[in-house]
């Protein structure tokens, strides 16, 4: 009996989440290059869809990876559901999709259960800064992790089958896990089926070691979603899921794991803690703190190893934001040596600042950013991936940021930064450039830099003379630049294999370069000399710096360790590096004389990316607190360094030819193995048809209930989407719908639409007894399949790029709209709906909006920039519509920061004006109305009448003319990052902050003056603005899977009659 109460709950919540969660599409550029052609490789369970390579410069043999995909995914399906077992009920015989991509230069895995099962992966790996390199395949490892969460959704049991039956795809009881689980059972299998991933990753043993140690472990609530904003934001769940999953699969047994899942995809409505007990005796708090007690056991004797094995090290911290500062790099300046780090956190955009070790007794943080000991140096520097560097002589900084490239790709490009003007530079376009180094020589213009291109790096060296000021006449504290071309590029690696490089770092002498790289499974230290010209490999494996006829490479080592950063001493006797070879990440130096490896540092946390001083007396290096990766500083003694038995490294050759093979991983002998399935070009409607899911859908009006359903038809590749919503009427007896389609597939892009009603007749209600046609009592006559509604179609021209500020450019989106719409409604006042008066308004629209707006992750509003958007309609009887008018809107927001961190000052304004004709026909309906406390999270178009002047009831004035202005101070009260608990529901509060505001605003009817006299019009109403002053409450609220709304607690007073006070509580942000 309980148990049945627990599910009426549930379906009872679950149907509630489900219609009030409308489908929607937005108007958003499109996913993919329209340019492109995709086809389908076909294999028993998996559909790859991938696309011919597009860059004619890089040999790439698109259907060979896709080949490779399908037989690595046919190969995780038979494992996986080994473990997991079979879906117990498939709504047809679609399969599930793998779609590859090679749009942007950072990582990507995704998967999706509806519509359609998809994978998105994404052919460029993880940088070794966030993901240790412990794999043979990247795609192996992420198609194992994707695929896990398939399977696992789709798991189901008892009555739950049943309701996936009834409902779709969408029924997935697995997916209301907490996040820590779900994450955690895919993490778990990426190292149970390829002996590499995050379970065995020494970062991940760092995060879980620092937080046991320090006391500072995160709360079950914040791993159960993905909405933590402090460190380390959202990737705890996946920290801490790993780790809980594998403590269950250790104490209890793999078998406790999957009696959890399955256990839950039977009874959801029961909770995690019904699951936990029925598969390993205790309840989710038990098992948590028994882990943690683990944990503590398990890390404490660790530390005690680390300690009494060599002191640890102390140093000196530089920094404390509490999130992520990396990079560091030495550089000279006329005061003394500086060093410049690169600084990411969410109560910032990303920037490069330089940092004066010889005054910064406390470490710099945001409270005290701007002193005499830092300088923000260059802002906006997006794309964790990448590092930068500074030239020999100072003045200029050469970097990669992560942005748009031509629409529809994210790719890393060079930018320069002359410290002379101040200004930034883009010196490439689509290059997917990463991680530049200027060459020593200071008449050598050229940098390294790491290329990627379908999912494999090689290194080149960038030719910079034509950097040089294009004029002559060109002041030379003022010069321009050209950007780099191909023929400035030359390549050194010729690598196909799925070869990552980072990190390269040029020898003071110029004459090596050393950069760490993953090669078949090892991510190991290598160092490169070459000839003077730059353009001959040679597979002589050997150092011989008195050689510069051949260019080489040597691994420094070749083992299971990961070896990171390297960094040369002033000398270039020694090589720095991290590596995780104790078991712990530390800075190494590698004496290149007698090859001897020492460890230099001994910390708790873990040492990273070393960098020497110029005057090799100094160490700064990246040290991880349970806070984040801060920057500390040490002296260099020699003398405490302990030396470390290394295996020696094994040779490996230059790879010199074009015939390597992507992601190989099979050796060669065995390629021919493997399945060749058929391919044929992509078509939208094979996969568009049948509906995948449906949902009980419910519409509530002023005098009706509907109920009723929703569903979407959508092809794997998002080209086309159909939403389609249809009630019915328990009051009124009327059909109620809702269509719209989407067409993504080219610009612009193209929505159509259709909503209504069609009007029952009562059973009661008869014709006329003298018709020949009269109809029974039990029979119903439909009046019209159309009685009211609207329908038409909308062009939309989405854009993105850059604003052109040399030194504070921020990124934009703008889009220009076109349509057209007819609309038919009643203008009666009567309840039925038959019989009615009709009346039409048909209209063009035109609109465009802009928006360069920023805000960060512990922001509470926008915190500069601005946004508007302008719309028109012009309505005319031409057109098919009754009337004949024309209405003008526009809508504006500014934000400006202030000086304390996270407070803003934001206004908007909003000025609407219609003719005045719309009076003389009575359309109250098109009036524009103000007064009330409704949210405007979006830009206002002309389909929005009402607009909020707090303090007054609504529409308390009306008018064909608008005037409002807010005026906002905006500031942060405490960051909560805990769960509140609402019975079933858990909402995850992450902030509250306040608001002063003050708001003025008028609308009015024209008047029929003559043009002499029209300003009296605007003299005559400047006494009836309405004016208002108060305070809100905001808290900010997140979900599990990061769908985040507000609430605003508010109180207003009317500052003019009707005089009075409001207090309100609402969803949305006021603008």
């Amino acid at each position: 009996m309980k148990k049945t109460v627990f599910l009426l709950i549930y379906i009872t919540t679950v149907l509630f989440l489900l219609v009030c969660s409308p489908i929607t599409v937005q108007a958003e550029a499109n996913r993919y290059d329209p340019s492109l052609t995709w086809q389908v490789l076909e294999s028993p369970h998996f559909s790859v869809y991938f696309y011919p390579h597009q860059n004619k410069d890089y040999e790439y043999n698109s259907e060979q990876s896709a080949q490779e995909v399908a037989n690595i995914a046919e190969e995780v399906y038979l494992k996986i559901n080994t473990q997991l077992g079979s879906p117990k009920h498939r709504l047809h015989l679609q399969k599930i999709a793998i779609i590859i991509e090679d749009f942007s230069d950072y990582a990507l895995g995704f998967a999706s259960s509806f519509p359609h099962q998809v994978i998105r992966l994404s052919l460029t790996a993880p940088t070794a800064t966030s993901f240790d390199m412990k794999f043979k395949s990247w795609l192996k490892i992420v198609i194992t992790h994707e695929y896990t969460h398939l399977a696992h959704f789709e798991m189901t049991g008892g009555l739950i089958t049943a309701l996936r039956a009834l409902f779709g795809q969408i029924i997935t009881p697995n997916a209301l896990q907490p996040i820590w689980s779900t994450e955690g059972l895919a993490v778990y299998n990426e190292t149970k089926f390829t002996a590499g991933g995050r379970g065995i990753d020494s970062r991940y043993d760092m995060y879980l070691r620092m937080a046991t140690l320090e006391d500072k472990f995160n709360t079950l609530d914040q791993i159960d979603g993905y909405y933590l904003t402090s460190w380390p934001d959202g990737t705890a769940p996946y920290i801490y899921g790993q780790s809980l999953i594998h403590f269950i699969a250790q104490r209890y047994g793999e078998s406790k794991v999957i009696a959890l899942s399955e256990t839950f995809c039977q009874y959801p409505y029961l909770g995690i803690n019904y699951a936990l007990k029925q598969a390993i005796g205790s309840n989710l708090t038990e098992l948590y703190q028994t882990w943690k007690d683990y944990l503590k056991e398990k890390y404490q004797l660790q530390a005690q190893k680390i300690i009494s094995s060599k002191s640890i090290t102390e140093s000196q911290q530089l920094t404390n934001y509490n999130y992520w500062v990396d990079y560091p790099r030495w550089f000279s300046t006329p005061n003394g040596d500086r060093i410049a780090v690169r600084v990411s956190s969410p109560h910032s955009y990303p920037f490069i600042q330089f940092i004066d070790p010889l005054i910064s007794s406390v470490p710099v943080t945001f409270s005290n950013l701007s002193n005499q000991k830092s300088q923000t140096l260059i802002k906006r520097v997006y794309g964790q991936d990448s590092s930068f560097s500074i030239s020999g002589d100072s003045s200029k900084i050469i970097y990669s940021k992560l942005g748009n490239y031509e629409q529809f790709y994210e790719y890393y490009d060079l930018y320069l930064f002359d410290l002379r003007t101040n200004k930034e530079i883009r010196l490439s376009e689509g290059l997917r450039a990463r991680d530049p180094n200027w060459s020593p020589n200071p008449d050598n213009s050229q940098i390294v830099a790491v290329i990627n291109e379908s999912g494999t790096n090689n290194l080149a060296l960038i030719n910079l003379h034509s950097l040089h000021s294009s004029s002559s006449s060109i002041n030379e504290s003022q010069p321009t630049y050209n950007p780099i071309n191909k023929e400035d590029i030359i390549y050194l690696t010729d690598f196909r294999d799925d070869t990552q490089l980072y990190q390269p770092s040029w020898s003071p002498q110029g004459d090596m370069i050393a950069f760490s790289a993953w090669r078949q499974g090892y991510q190991d230290i290598y160092i490169s000399n070459f000839d003077s010209n730059y353009n001959s490999i040679n597979s002589n494996n050997s150092i011989n710096s008195n050689n510069n006829s051949t260019f080489s490479l040597w691994p420094i080592f070749q083992d299971q360790y990961n070896d990171l950063s390297p960094c040369w001493s002033p000398d270039s006797k020694y090589l720095f590096f991290s590596s995780d070879r104790t078991g712990i990440y530390n800075i190494f130096a590698f004496s290149l004389p007698d090859k001897k490896l020492y460890q230099v540092t001994n910390v708790l946390g873990g040492a990273f990316q070393p960098a020497i001083s110029p005057d090799g007396q100094q160490l700064a290096f990246i040290n991880y607190h349970t806070t984040g990766y801060e920057l500390h500083l040490i002296k260099i003694d020699p003398e405490q360094w302990a030396e470390i038995k290394y295996d020696k490294s094994l040779i490996i050759p230059v790879q010199k030819t074009n015939l390597f093979n992507l992601y190989s991983t099979l050796p060669k002998n065995q390629m021919a193995l493997l399945n060749n399935y058929p391919v044929h070009p992509y078509y939208s409607f094979t996969t568009f048809w049948p509906p995948t899911y449906w949902i009980p859908a419910v519409q509530i009006t002023e005098n009706d209930l509907g109920i009723g359903f929703s569903t979407e038809l959508q092809d794997v590749l998002g080209f086309y989407s159909i939403p389609l919503t249809v009630t019915y009427g328990l009051l009124s007896n009327n059909i109620n719908y809702n269509l719209s389609y989407y067409n993504y597939r080219q610009l612009p892009i193209i929505n159509f639409y259709l909503s209504g009603k069609t009007a029952l007749a009562s059973q009661n209600e008869k014709l006329d007894q003298n018709s020949s046609s009269a109809l029974t009592s039990n029979e119903v006559s439909p009046t019209s399949w159309w009685e009211e509604g609207k329908t038409g179609i909308n062009l939309y021209f989405p854009f993105k790029g850059k604003t052109s500020s040399p030194t504070n450019s921020r990124s934009y989106r703008q889009t220009v709209s076109l349509g057209y719409q007819y609309e038919k409604f009643s203008s009666s006042d009567t309840t039925t709906t038959l019989d009615t008066d009709q009346e039409k308004i048909a209209s063009l629209r035109l609109g465009y909006s802009y928006s360069d707006a920023e805000k960060y992750g512990f922001s509470i509003s926008p915190e500069q920039g601005h946004s508007f958007s302008l719309t028109y309609e012009h309505a005319d009887k031409a057109l098919g519509s009754d009337y004949t008018f024309n209405k003008l809107l526009f809508d504006g927001r500014q934000f400006l920061p202030l000086p304390f961190l996270h407070q803003v000052l934001a206004f908007r304004l909003v000025a609407g004006c219609s003719s005045s004709n719309l009076l003389e026909s009575n359309l109250d309906k098109e009036k524009f109305k103000l007064g009330g406390y409704n949210s405007a999270d979006n830009l206002s178009d002309v389909e929005v009448n009402t607009f909020p002047l707090r303090g007054y009831k609504s529409a308390t004035l009306a008018g064909n003319n608008l005037l409002l202005a807010n005026l906002e101070y905006r500031f942060p009260l405490a960051n909560i990052e805990h769960s509140i608990k609402l019975g079933p529901i858990s909402l995850f509060l992450e902030r509250l902050s306040g608001v002063f505001f003050v708001d003025l605003g008028n609308a009015w009817e024209s008047a029929n003056l003559n043009i002499n006299t029209e300003k009296d019009e605007i003299n005559s109403n400047w006494q009836d603005f309405k004016a208002s002053m108060g305070a809100e409450l905001k808290a900010d609220f997140n979900l599990k899977y990061d769908s985040p709304f507000t609430l605003r607690l508010g109180a207003a007073k009317a500052l003019i009659d009707p005089k009075g006070y409001d207090i309100y509580i609402t969803l949305g942000t006021s603008f």
